[in-house]
């Protein structure tokens, strides 16, 4: 096709589609998402979603040998049949108990254990890291004493607020802003605010707390991926290549994240002599649920709040 010809505009989205998804998919993307295991647990139906995880690790007959093997391992199980208040953060605490449980009986599981190591690959954020970690164990150790439940709440959500405003200057205001950090920031922000909630269900309070850090922690996010779409601009790059024996481009993105230059991220063919920019790239790529979720999470969460701390549902060891 001549140079003088206008390029299709399905042409351009076609090929910005495919550029898009091939980074999303490639090794380069280590993604800034909620882990799937907070999200599991985070929403309106965290109970069922724990009972339905037992019952697809253990079948009838192994659910005779699941208290003891409970009691063998000295879990935080050991020698309970119900569990109070098995929701949100209950909920994710005791699907890590299970899962050490499964593991045992050689059962395949769905990862909830490693969550932190996941999150935190890189120890960037180590002190987030910590905070939650000693929160979970905390939550372990006191499954059936709510009120200390609560008083450890009270303490380590505010160390973790304050972590987390930490990290949040370090990316605003610092300049250390990437994709991990960001990741880090946003589950430590999304845990920090289940904690309240499981505060205010304790408490047997309405949430408001819950509820306005929620709307903070939204505006921050919009605030964070503004900068982040500029970061995006400032570490891809697309280069044209020729092709040998046939018509057309080679269109190749480069994904600057990391200590290695130009990592070739994706690659697509083009029978038109077709120019596409990093700009147009990066608002491809934030119109795709890998990042647009970012735009209401917070906001989304805020408004389940007030029913998410009248839920108080148990977990039966057995079914």
């Amino acid at each position: 096709m001549g140079q003088g010809l206008s390029i299709p505009q399905e042409v351009r989205l076609a090929q910005l589609e495919e550029l898009s998804e091939g980074l999303f998919t490639s090794k380069n993307w280590h993604g800034i998402g909620i882990d799937s295991s907070l999200q599991s647990y985070s929403g309106l139906n965290s109970n069922e979603e724990l009972v339905r995880y037992r019952d697809q690790v253990f079948n009838d007959e192994e659910f005779l040998n699941v208290p003891s093997a409970i009691e063998k391992l000295g879990g935080a199980l050991a020698g309970l049949e119900t569990v109070p208040n098995a929701v949100g953060l209950g909920a994710l605490v005791i699907s890590m108990i299970l899962e050490i449980v499964g593991k045992i009986l050689g059962k395949k599981t769905m990862g909830t254990a490693e969550m932190l190591q996941r999150v935190f690959a890189d120890e960037k954020a180590k002190e987030v890291r910590d905070l939650m970690d000693e929160y979970l164990k905390r939550l372990r150790i006191n499954l059936e004493k709510p009120q200390l439940q609560l008083a450890e709440t009270r303490q380590i959500e505010l160390d973790l607020s304050a972590q987390l405003t930490r990290l949040k200057n370090s990316m605003l205001v610092d300049g250390h802003l990437d994709s991990r950090l960001l990741k880090q920031w946003v589950n430590g922000a999304a845990f920090h605010t289940q904690m309240l909630i499981h505060q205010a269900r304790l408490e047997e309070a309405d949430g408001s707390s819950a509820v306005l850090a929620a709307g903070v922690y939204q505006q921050q996010l919009n605030a964070i991926m503004d900068r982040y779409k500029k970061y995006l601009n400032g570490i891809t790059s697309i280069r044209t290549m020729g092709t040998l024996h046939v018509p057309g481009r080679v269109l190749v993105l480069y994904f600057n994240e990391g200590p290695l230059p130009r990592h070739e991220a994706a690659r697509c063919y083009v029978e038109y002599n077709l120019r596409i920019t990093e700009t147009e790239l990066v608002e491809t790529l934030f119109s795709k649920q890998q990042i647009s979720w970012t735009k209401s999470y917070f906001s989304d969460l805020a408004a389940d709040i007030p029913t998410l701390v009248r839920q108080h549902a148990a977990f039966q060891i057995r079914n």
